[in-house]
């Protein structure tokens, strides 16, 4: 099923005829795997490829159908539409950010056409309106665009980004052309558990709390890292801990660790361990709904959910495997762009990897004392997972931690005590001694936390940087991974050869693919949002200047975003090759032609529709050529 998902994704997602088609092969192969499957047992190796070829088509229908609810033939005009608040608003630089289901279009003459889909609404403040709400129905005259792919600049396609996200489009209100309406739609589960998070959050800020404190302790206890910086996340990411900042599976284990260990009496009772293990299922399911019913909270959840029911029908042993692999089919079954989510890929890879090197690892080292053992197994499983997200890291992020083993010591038992102090500051918060040394004490630990990963972040060569790989060569590196754990379990037994001679090969395509790499590709000059790039293969440098006007090469550009060149004269003419009108840019080109020599002008995306129209006009009577980034997205050069 992952393999359908992934190649109808890139290769057919546009086909029309595939879903029809699509149908009518998974039901014949169904028939046909039923047919063989009873007819005779030494065919069962054509009922298992049926069965194969029926799940591959299967997740190609799946992502096709999510890709055809998301897409929507946006107009390229400006349009009245309405819709409902889908997340808490959330404040970007001057504007204001949420998810906005769009359920109606406004066609003129009193008519509605019916759209639901999902956009990312940017609306700018009115005096006049009433802040919006996770809920509220707002009517807004705005154009909605899909963005444009970015992949050839940064290697980040942010439209496809989007729309795996189930988002169809982005849309910019300014102020006055929104309007909050009386009426306030029900909200739904997904939208009560984001307010239930906002409530604790605001709990947060009435606790005397330094400001990296609190949202560091957001981000561990209940997943809002909307006040992290920059700066501690880069912090926290070279130190190899950035795991800890996100809620996912090491923040399920702490939490179920502390039910258990406070919810132990159960055990005497009569079935008490299978009721112990229903408590703690139903808690945790109540902590994924106060964290906000995040994906990677759910998919923990759910992962520790089947772990422990399948350990009530199977071996210890098995339960593992089995949930993992289980809760995955289960996740890309209901929603196949999980696939292509990176803390999806990087969760997985890393339990898969634990459930496989661990048991390996811990065997190398016999220890007896209890303190020394205890370290050992935690730096053998910090060790095995990040050796299997090893090659995700690479493709994504292009750098890699060399003292996380070092920081894992320190923030797994940290993080344990700040989980159990916020929550122990949350329930006796109103004793007033009580809850205020708790709060103390949490700020303290906190606080502590920072300071050693900005100690181990300050190591030298704490981090390896610019090591990107290849789709393909992560592919050959995860194959890599695969004959070390298999040569490993085998021994030195005649078996291990044939994986040797594979891993063999592994490494040697591997090796390849990264020598070709490090042939020099040509430098190119880009013009996208408002800003000028240079990019090199991965490397992507911005350049600006105080005047706007900058040379890179041999080429003139100026950035042109305010209007300080209304008022400016000049005996002669600049040469510039390329002038760059972004917004804020006032006046108009035919003065500007008097200070400049222009060879080509280009207009960003960020210009207002009528502003532009005018721009454009006055280009083509002054017979310069004219690239309009609206249409498409970015503009490139050969340096």
């Amino acid at each position: 099923m992952a393999a359908g998902i992934f190649l109808f994704d890139i290769y057919l997602s546009k086909g029309e005829e595939w879903p029809v088609a699509g149908v009518f092969f998974v039901f014949l192969f169904l028939c046909a795997c039923l047919a063989f499957y009873l007819r005779a047992w030494k065919q069962r190796w054509v009922f298992g490829f049926l069965a194969g070829s029926a799940f591959f088509l299967w997740g190609g229908l799946r992502v096709w159908q999510e890709r055809t609810f998301v897409t929507y033939q946006w107009g390229e005009n400006p349009k009245v539409y309405r819709g409902i608040v889908q997340t808490v608003p959330e404040k970007r630089g001057k504007t204001f950010r949420a998810e906005v289901y769009v359920t109606d279009e406004y066609v003129g003459n009193g008519k509605l056409k019916q759209v639901g889909r999902t956009i990312l609404l940017s609306w700018m403040p009115d005096s006049l309106q009433k802040s919006l709400s996770c809920g509220d129905n707002l009517c807004f005259y705005a154009r909605v665009t899909r963005p444009f792919s970015e992949k050839k600049l940064t290697g980040f396609d942010y439209a496809d980004y989007l729309l795996r996200k189930g988002i169809s489009g982005t849309a910019l209100a300014y102020a006055g052309h929104w309007h909050r309406l009386n009426k306030k739609s029900s909200l739904g589960l997904l939208q009560q558990a984001r307010l239930c998070q906002q409530k604790v959050v605001e709990i947060y800020r009435n606790w005397p709390l330094d400001e990296e404190v609190r949202s560091v302790v957001s981000a561990l206890t209940i997943g809002d890292k909307s006040e992290l910086t920059a700066e501690l996340k880069e912090v926290y990411s070279a130190a190899g801990a950035s795991h800890v900042l996100a809620l996912s599976g090491l923040h399920i284990g702490i939490l179920s660790g502390l039910l258990c260990v406070f919810l132990y009496p159960l055990t005497y009772l009569r079935h008490g361990r299978r009721l112990l293990s229903v408590c703690v299922i139903l808690l945790l399911w109540g902590f994924a709904y106060v964290s906000g019913l995040s994906a990677s909270v759910v998919r923990a959840v759910v992962m520790c959910s089947l772990y422990v029911l399948g350990s009530f029908f199977s071996e210890e042993r098995f339960a593992g495997i089995h949930s993992l692999v289980l809760s995955a089919f289960l996740m890309l079954a209901y929603n196949p762009f999980y696939l292509f989510d990176v803390s999806f890929q990087l969760s997985f890879a890393a339990v898969s990897s634990i459930l496989a090197f661990y048991p390996l690892c811990v065997r190398l080292l016999t220890v007896k004392n209890r303190l020394l053992r205890y370290l050992w197994t935690l730096l053998c499983v910090s060790f095995s997972a990040q050796l299997g997200t090893f090659p995700f890291v690479l493709v994504y992020f292009g750098s890699f931690p060399t003292y996380f083993l070092l920081a894992n010591l320190v923030v797994s038992p940290l993080a344990v005590c700040i989980f159990s102090l916020a929550l122990a500051a949350l329930f006796f918060s109103s004793v007033p001694l009580l809850g205020s040394g708790l709060v103390q004490l949490l700020n303290t630990v906190t606080s502590g936390l920072n300071q050693c990963m900005w100690s181990v972040q300050q190591m030298y060569g704490s981090q390896i940087t610019s090591i990107y790989l290849s789709a393909f060569q992560a592919f050959l590196l995860i194959g890599a991974l695969v004959c070390v754990y298999r040569c490993w379990r085998a021994g030195a037994g005649r078996k291990a050869y044939d994986w040797y001679r594979l891993l063999l090969v592994c490494q040697f395509f591997v090796l390849a693919c990264w020598v070709r790499q490090l042939q020099p590709t040509p430098a190119c000059l880009s013009f996208f949002r408002s800003e000028v790039y240079t990019s090199q293969g991965q490397d992507v440098s911005t350049h600006t200047s105080d005047s706007g006007l900058m040379q890179i090469g041999n080429i003139r550009v100026g950035l042109l975003d305010d209007d300080r060149w209304s008022t400016c004269r000049a005996s002669w003419r600049l040469p510039l090759d390329y002038a760059y009108i972004c917004r804020g840019f006032k006046g108009n080109l035919t003065r500007l032609n008097e200070l400049f020599e222009i060879h080509q002008v280009i207009l960003d995306a960020s210009l207002s529709s009528g502003y532009r129209e005018r721009l454009i006009k006055e280009c083509q009577l002054l017979k310069i050529s004219y690239t309009d980034l609206s249409v498409c997205g970015s503009y490139s050069v050969v340096l």
